[in-house]
C-alpha cells in the first residue's frame, strides 16, 4: 500500500480539496501500468492500493481571519473598488505570517506543525509500504519544515517517504528569510526524492535547485495557467501535473 498525503496551501480548509488531483493521478498511474504491458486486472489492483490522506491545518487561523475581515471590511465608508481583491489577499497574508510565528513555538496543543504531526501519525498508523507527500504553496513550506526535522514536531525516521512533490512552492523565499539563500541542508535518510513542480508564470512559485545544492531536488516546469494567480491555484486540477507525478511513481517502482 502507498499513502498519498496532501498538504494544502493558504485559504484551503475544506475536506476534498485534493480529490480531483488524486483521481487524475490514479487515472494516469493506471494508464502508465497498461503502457508497460500489465493486464488490466493487475493495473486495477495496484491502483487500488493507493490511499488518499488530506491534512487540513488552516482551521487554526479561521477565527482569527474571520474576526479581522469583520473589523476591516465592515466599514460603511470603505468603498474602494479593489476591496474584493484585498479581501482575498489578506487571509493569505495572515495565514503566512501566522505560520512564520507559530512554527517557532515548542509547545501548544493547536500549533500547525503539531496538527501535521498528528495527521501523519494517523495516516501512517497502518504502516504503508511507501508514502508520497504532495504539498502546495505554504503547505510545501510546512512539509519542508516537518520532513526535514527543523522543529520539535518531526516525522519518524521509520516512515519511508518515497517522494516529495512541492507545487507552486515559495520555499527559497522562506529559507532566505531565515538567512540561507544557499542552504546547506542535506536530504533526510528516509526521504528518497524531492521534485519541485512550478509554472513559470506562477507569482508565488520559485525554483529550488540552485538554493539547495546538497539536495537531490529537481525543478520541473509545467504550464498550469497564464496569469500569476490563476496558475498558482491550478496545480490541483492540472492533468499534466497528475500525469507527471504518476510517471515518476512508476519510475520509482511504486
Amino acid at each position: 500500500m502507498t499513502n498519498l498525503v496532501f498538504i494544502h496551501g493558504v485559504d484551503s480548509q475544506s475536506t476534498g480539496y485534493s480529490n480531483l488531483l488524486f483521481k487524475n493521478i490514479l487515472k494516469a498511474y493506471k494508464k502508465q501500468l497498461l503502457i508497460k504491458g500489465l493486464k488490466n486486472s493487475v493495473a486495477l489492483e495496484k491502483t487500488g492500493l493507493m490511499m488518499q490522506h488530506e491534512i487540513l491545518w488552516a482551521n487554526r487561523t479561521t477565527n482569527l481571519t474571520s474576526r479581522y475581515l469583520s473589523l476591516q471590511y465592515n466599514i460603511p465608508r470603505r468603498k474602494g473598488k479593489w476591496n474584493f481583491l484585498y479581501k482575498a489577499i489578506d487571509p493569505l497574508a495572515i495565514q503566512t505570517l501566522f505560520y512564520t510565528k507559530d512554527k517557532g513555538h515548542k509547545t501548544g496543543p493547536m500549533s500547525i506543525l503539531r496538527t501535521v504531526h498528528q495527521s501523519f501519525k494517523k495516516s501512517c498508523g497502518n504502516k504503508p509500504e511507501k508514502t508520497i507527500v504532495i504539498a502546495h504553496s505554504l503547505g510545501s513550506v510546512i512539509a519542508f519544515d516537518y520532513l526535514f526535522g527543523f522543529r520539535r514536531y518531526k516525522l519518524s525516521k521509520q516512515v519511508n517517504i518515497a517522494g516529495l512533490f512541492t507545487l507552486g512552492s515559495p520555499i527559497p523565499l522562506f529559507a532566505s528569510a531565515m538567512g540561507y539563500a544557499e542552504n546547506p541542508v542535506t536530504m533526510p535518510p528516509n526521504l528518497a526524492h524531492w521534485i519541485n513542480i512550478l509554472d513559470p508564470d506562477d507569482g508565488v512559485a520559485r525554483h529550488c535547485r540552485l538554493h539547495f545544492k546538497r539536495l537531490f531536488v529537481e525543478d520541473k516546469e509545467i504550464n498550469t495557467g497564464w496569469d500569476p494567480l490563476g496558475s498558482h491555484t491550478s496545480y490541483w486540477k492540472s492533468s499534466a501535473v497528475a500525469e507527471f507525478i504518476a510517471q515518476r511513481m512508476i519510475r520509482w517502482n511504486i
